[in-house]
């Protein structure tokens, strides 16, 4: 599980954490795309509609798994080696990080070049956390793919400030609207150090294809955790 979190954490400060409320012509992407990670891990996202099954492959072919229903609002952790799984409510999560950050909006620039990644057009953009702070951050995105985790990025899967709080902020924001109405999907995400991107996540494939939806649930023969008091304490174990 926290090869999986350390694999979320890194699109912690993207600007998809911020995006607004989804267009439903911008759901439309169904199918697998597959990332390889800096560590030289992998990392294999499938889509259906507001669902989105993330499985993390690293070293030693351990695996993690988490799978987001953005319509439901929770959050499901799978721990296929023990057959365990934790579901986490987000917008309980989302209740309890209510007024406990200012985040603002992030700046995102496009610089007009483009790149072609698993034969899918992508436009390069660089994002500061907010207006006058340094760039940190550069993606290439591609348009009508949806949004990467389905709107709902940042740490643990969530925006700074719980789920959906960062979407609703920025809804209002005619720059932004205008920016995600077509889906903003980063096949490339890099990290910048004096201008220049170090590769922290590259998609190598995208795979549309008609998902089942048995793949976004526990198995039936996993058994649930439970996590006493919230996110705040250890995973208790019947």
């Amino acid at each position: 599980m926290r090869m999986l979190l350390a694999a979320t954490r890194v699109t912690a400060s993207l600007a998809v954490s911020a995006l607004c409320t989804i267009p439903a012509a911008a759901q439309g992407f169904e199918g697998t795309v597959t990332w390889q990670m800096a560590d030289k891990g992998e990392m294999a996202q499938t889509y259906k509609g507001a669902q989105v099954r993330t499985e993390v492959t690293g070293r030693g072919g351990r695996q993690g798994v988490m799978i987001m229903d953005n319509s439901a609002k929770t959050m499901t952790m799978l721990v296929p080696e023990r057959k365990m799984y934790m579901q986490m409510d987000m917008k309980d999560m989302g209740d309890r990080m209510k007024d406990k950050s200012d985040a603002k909006p992030p700046k995102i620039t496009a610089t007009g070049k483009t790149e072609t990644i698993a034969g899918k057009t992508c436009e390069v953009y660089r994002y500061a956390e907010e207006a006058g702070k340094p760039e940190t951050m550069e993606m290439c995105v591609a348009k009508g793919m949806g949004y990467f985790m389905g709107g709902n990025a940042g740490p643990m899967g969530m925006g700074r400030r719980g789920p959906g709080a960062e979407m609703a902020a920025v809804a209002s924001n005619p720059e932004y609207a205008k920016l995600y109405k077509d889906g903003f999907f980063p096949l490339r995400i890099s990290r910048l150090e004096d201008g220049k991107a170090t590769n922290e996540m590259v998609v190598t494939k995208i795979e549309p294809k008609s998902v089942d939806a048995a793949a976004f649930k526990a198995p039936a023969d996993y058994t649930e955790m439970k996590m006493p008091g919230g996110m705040g304490g250890p995973p208790q174990r019947p």
